[in-house]
């Protein structure tokens, strides 16, 4: 008999890194300019989600760009201006968490230094603090997955040594406990 014979694929190179803050910095480039046709934040929700999507999809498709931790900082920083205004738009808080997330995620441990923690603690904590809202199913299981990536990243001491002391102040809490508590028809979320 023949033995069969598997093909390792080959890598390429992603030229979408060459030009990836081209479309990032360009998307988010006088997003507050005001304008008699737009207002992101009060009225134009859905397009200020959309950008706030597009802005993690850019920043997750240059992951291993070396602009990624860069892109990423800035993108914590859009977000959090949106995570002080008390009532959102339900699409927004999702497009919020779902760029968290991809932050969490593609950020090298280089990357997360004293600069970026101070943020995935603003968010992570804005996050808390939408499970115990009124918020639908599909926004809570999207926070309960943005709390875990978050607590997966500040959980396995990514961070330097010098935030130690800000770390021990962190106490993981339970995500499915949170969420059950909050809401307990949400018994089923994995």
């Amino acid at each position: 008999g023949l033995i069969p014979t598997t093909r390792v694929p080959m890598g390429k190179e992603n030229k979408f890194n060459a030009v990836c803050g081209n479309f990032f910095y360009a998307l988010m480039n006088q997003y507050d300019k005001e304008l008699r046709t737009l207002n992101l934040a009060e009225e134009d929700t859905l397009v200020l989600g959309r950008l706030i999507y597009t802005l993690g999809v850019v920043l997750h498709c240059a992951g291993n760009s070396p602009l990624a931790p860069n892109m990423g900082k800035t993108l914590l920083d859009f977000v959090r201006v949106f995570t002080d205004i008390y009532v959102l738009d339900e699409y927004v808080k999702q497009s919020i968490l779902f760029s968290t997330s991809i932050v969490a995620q593609i950020s090298p441990v280089a990357a997360m230094t004293a600069e970026i923690y101070p943020q995935i603690m603003d968010i992570r904590l804005w996050a808390e603090e939408l499970l115990t809202e009124a918020i639908s199913a599909d926004t809570t299981k999207l926070a309960v997955y943005a709390l875990d990536i978050m607590d997966t990243v500040i959980g396995r001491g990514l961070f330097p040594s010098d935030l130690n002391s800000l770390s021990k102040e962190y106490t993981p809490i339970s995500l499915r406990d949170t969420v059950i508590n909050a809401n307990p028809k949400i018994s089923e979320i994995k």
